[in-house]
């Protein structure tokens, strides 16, 4: 079909708009607009809306107070949660880490708890032996090392009746805890009393002894208790009870038990029973220093950066004269010991008192007076195991080397020590090398040699095998000089010839004393020994200077002097010297500089003032 013959379609006309009710807001609205107040319906409908209005706002507002106080309410109940978690996590962490010694009431037979020994008196007496051990045993070994931990110490359990929340933390320790429990009993047999004596680790101790002598019994099974799960402290402990003995069977006894122990913690299948019985064995040795040493390289091929083995190899390497080795063995224990990793590797206290001794020594060697003698006076008041003795009587040696001989005698005679006790006869730690030395740096030289003398008559004749060697390398040299200049030549060569050959301070003295008898070559031959044994150490030097001054070779003491204060740059003696050498050289402005840098490291030494 074509688009003619398509019907036409007529167009609509517009139809009439449909009537619309007014809208009652918009009405009021638009009267609200033109400052006109609705009315009737309108009014009231805007009312309602803004009643509903309002409704909602505070429905909404409630929800959301609602919302906050369960976030709070959640928030708060999260947190609890998480304290009670962190708060059983401490308590089982703790539980798993306790140690320490419980002993549990004995057993004890009726009779004898009429007479006032029960079950908690009983232990209690075995509590005060095994203290009275543990107190008295000053060992250098951490309680982490040990298999059995007695550090958080050694009490009497108490038996709570019901349950309790202590009751429920001891059995969680005694689940996850390491700690070592002991129990036992007393009974009556024919002959007297029987203690027997168990711990959880399978250690068992039986005992006899009279009945009116319990005490004596509870001391013996302590002792053997503790040399059965503590054999490397039972060892020290005889060993320092030792040093309390004169020479003798006695003391004899005691360290040939020692040494037994130590002997077979030497051949252990742990490595760190090995290693620290090879540390204990060292000083218990019938042998020399050097024997000694080589005891305690045992102990170094295990670990060879231990802080405490490398601090005892530089000490023997000082009893045995060999100085410059003890210096480089101090360094490495001063390296060592800036490593925390292997600063743990000994007691709380060593880890206070060890690296005060290294840097003190160090200082010492190279003629550093002042601070060592800071590091003497701190460990005075820092130090609270063995080493403060010897710590203190070194003090006094570094006030006399700074040139203050009346300060140390008067501490020195007034030191809390008792000199008047067996200890300090069977040791070095005496008040006779302070008085020496003072007398020395004073040069009253006869008063050196009687104090040096009374040493020799009434300490080294008990002296320890380990340290009677030090007579040779420590006194003697010293009292050989002292006689030299007292013009006892003769004696002082005798003794002299007597010393070590690879001792430094030996050497020295041998070639101080070949000047003091005319014996030039022999003075030039034995200190240029001296140097050659101790390349970083200044004293040689210095001494070397001081002979070519006296021979007016002011310019080849110079150089001496120079070298030393290389050395020892903070030695004040190499630096007087210099200043006296320029000053005989007529170079007073030079002299006065080097007067002035010794006083700065040497305040009180009356002759530089006076130069």
């Amino acid at each position: 079909m074509t688009d003619a013959m398509k019907p036409t379609r007529r167009p609509r006309r517009p139809s009439a708009a449909a009537p619309t009710t007014p809208d009652p807001v918009e009405i009021a609205m638009e009267a609200e607009a033109s400052g006109t107040a609705p009315t009737g319906e309108a009014s009231a409908l805007l009312r309602r809306h803004s009643a509903l209005i309002d409704k909602q706002l505070v429905l909404a507002s409630n929800e959301i107070f609602r919302n906050r106080i369960r976030s709070i309410r959640d928030s708060a109940i999260a947190a609890v949660v998480v304290a009670f978690v962190v708060a059983l996590g401490a308590v089982v962490w703790s539980a798993s880490r306790a140690s320490g010694l419980v002993i549990q009431p004995f057993t004890v037979p009726p009779e004898l708890v009429e007479d006032g020994l029960d079950g908690r008196a009983v232990a209690a007496l075995f509590q005060d032996e095994l203290v009275r051990l543990d107190v008295t045993t000053d060992s250098a070994r951490p309680p982490a090392s040990f298999r059995n931990d007695w550090s958080e110490g050694i009490t009497v359990e108490v038996e709570a009746g019901g349950l309790s929340l202590t009751d429920t933390y001891r059995a969680l320790v005694r689940w996850l805890g390491k700690e070592t429990y002991i129990n036992g009993g007393l009974s009556r047999t024919t002959s007297g009393l029987e203690l027997v004596i168990r711990s959880s680790d399978g250690t068992a101790v039986t005992l006899q002894g009279p009945v009116d002598r319990p005490s004596d019994l509870m001391r013996q099974a302590a002792e053997r208790f503790y040399e059965r799960t503590q054999p490397y402290r039972y060892a020290i402990y005889l060993n320092t009870k030792a040093l309390t003995l004169p020479a003798g069977p006695e003391r004899q006894a005691f360290d040939d038990r020692s040494r037994a122990i130590l002997t077979t913690l030497s051949s252990s299948p742990s490595e760190t029973e090995r290693l620290w019985g090879y540390n204990g064995l060292q000083f218990v040795s019938d042998g020399s220093a050097r024997e000694a040493i080589a005891i305690l390289q045992g102990g170094l091929e295990i670990d060879p950066e231990h802080p405490l083995l490398l601090f005892n190899l530089a000490s023997h390497r000082d009893l045995l004269g060999r100085n410059e080795a003890a210096f480089l063995a101090a360094q490495r224990a001063a390296r060592s010991l800036s490593n925390h990793r292997n600063r743990v590797k000994i007691s709380a206290n060593r880890q206070i008192s060890v690296p005060i001794m290294v840097q003190a020594r160090l200082a010492e060697l190279q003629g550093d007076w002042t601070q060592a003698l800071d590091l003497r006076t701190e460990g005075m008041s820092e130090i609270q195991d063995q080493f403060w003795s010897d710590n203190a009587r070194r003090r006094l040696g570094t006030l006399i080397a700074l040139r203050r001989a009346s300060e140390a005698l008067d501490l020195n005679s007034r030191l809390n020590l008792e000199e008047g006790t067996d200890y300090y006869r069977v040791t070095f730690i005496t008040p006779f090398f302070p008085r020496a030395e003072a007398a020395a740096s004073l040069e009253q030289w006869p008063q050196a040699v009687a104090a040096l003398e009374a040493f020799e008559a009434e300490v080294a004749p008990n002296l320890p095998a380990l340290t009677s060697g030090a007579r040779s390398t420590f006194v003697w040299p010293r009292l050989a000089y002292a006689r030299a200049r007292t013009g006892d030549l003769a004696g002082a060569q005798a003794l002299i010839a007597a010393t070590p050959l690879d001792c430094y301070l030996c050497v020295r003295e041998r070639a101080r004393i070949a000047e003091l008898a005319g014996d030039r070559a022999g003075a030039d031959r034995w200190s240029a020994e001296a140097r050659r044994q101790g390349p970083s150490l200044p004293f040689a030097f210095a001494e070397r200077g001081q002979m070519l001054m006296a021979r007016g070779d002011i310019a080849g003491a110079i150089d001496f002097y120079e070298q030393a204060v290389e050395r020892g740059p903070r030695w004040a003696d190499p630096q007087k010297y210099w200043g006296d050498a320029l000053m005989a050289q007529g170079d007073e402005a030079g002299a006065i500089r080097k007067y002035r840098a010794a006083a700065e490291r040497a305040p009180r030494w009356g002759a530089l003032h006076l130069a």
